[in-house]
């Protein structure tokens, strides 16, 4: 386990410190436990999100381009679609 030596100091409103200890309470846990977990969710869901969503402002002109653009069909998946429907419906 590792040392915990630095501090981190927050300011909030009444109103929000007693909605978070009384979630904590509900989780059975510590106010700093709490509070700690949950910025740390946070914090790993927007970190990851970042990595997998960056795009440079070629590839967001490319995307926005192919959201703009008709929908083309691609015969291979019609066919696809067609052979598990068939298949489907055999099994019915």
């Amino acid at each position: 386990m590792s040392t915990k030596t630095d501090r981190l100091n927050l300011r909030c409103s009444s109103a929000t410190l007693a909605t978070l200890r009384e979630a904590a309470e509900v989780q059975d846990q510590d106010l700093t436990s709490f509070i700690l977990g949950a910025a740390l969710d946070r914090a790993r869901t927007v970190l990851a999100e970042d990595r997998v969503l960056r795009l440079d402002p070629h590839e967001v002109l490319q995307l926005e381009r192919a959201l703009d653009a008709e929908p083309a069909a691609i015969p291979q998946l019609a066919a696809l679609l067609r052979s598990v429907r068939a298949s489907a419906s055999a099994r019915v």
